[in-house]
């Protein structure tokens, strides 16, 4: 399905967000706290706009793994567009079998593709091994506004009007139609900050945006485990 719409994924992602996609992205890796000289994983990585972002704004070396590889063909092209090619590289791979070893990484990010993984606990606790202590989680992704005055237009957005548009633009209603489901299937907010501190991270936190139609959550793995 990931393959079979890579070609107007990032299209899609500016016309269903109007165009603040990029802004959202560009928080998300300020959030990370990194700076040059850091390695960061960005997991579920699609076309490489959240590393990009990571890249240009702290400095810091990304490795991108997703399971997509038409996706990571786009991202190496954009890359190298971009001169980026030797501080972003990438690795077709799957998210809850990182092929790295535990504490590999100064932060790890996965922005619009944890609610596309199998199983949240065990990609969260995947996430927690490969980064060092000390090292931060953020999650950018879709969520459902928190107030009922906005959830109930919302989801007749997301039911109505985003399957036909992804139609429209990628000729593949199943795959906006998955989107729209998966967005109303995914934890609320604070469940999300459960499952983290579940999964080891402390000090975890959410910020949401556009009205909680988007949230960012970030935890800490502690310096220590004792």
């Amino acid at each position: 399905m990931f393959d079979a719409v890579s070609g107007r994924y990032d299209l899609l992602n500016r016309i269903l967000t109007l165009g603040r996609d990029r802004r959202w992205r560009r928080l998300a890796a300020a959030s990370t706290e990194v700076s040059a000289g850091s390695v960061v994983l960005d997991a579920c990585c699609g076309t490489a706009d959240l590393a990009l972002a990571i890249n240009a704004g702290t400095g810091a070396r990304v490795v991108g793994i997703d399971f997509s590889s038409d996706m990571l063909k786009i991202a190496k092209e954009k890359t190298i567009r971009a001169g980026k090619g030797d501080t972003i590289s990438f690795i077709e791979a799957s998210v809850d079998d990182i092929p790295f070893d535990d504490d590999s990484f100064d932060a790890v990010t996965v922005g619009w593709g944890l609610r596309n993984t199998p199983d949240y606990k065990a990609v969260l606790e995947e996430f927690y091994r490969v980064v060092r202590p000390g090292g931060r989680m953020v999650c950018l992704e879709s969520t459902e506004p928190e107030t009922a005055l906005l959830r109930i237009p919302y989801k007749f957005i997301l039911s109505n009007i985003v399957p036909p548009v992804g139609r429209m633009l990628s000729k593949d209603y199943g795959a906006y139609r998955y989107l729209s489901d998966s967005i109303q299937a995914f934890p609320p907010q604070k469940d999300l900050v459960a499952m983290m501190e579940k999964a080891g991270w402390v000090d975890v936190s959410y910020r949401n945006l556009f009205g909680g139609a988007v949230a960012i959550h970030v935890g800490r793995k502690p310096s220590s485990d004792l």
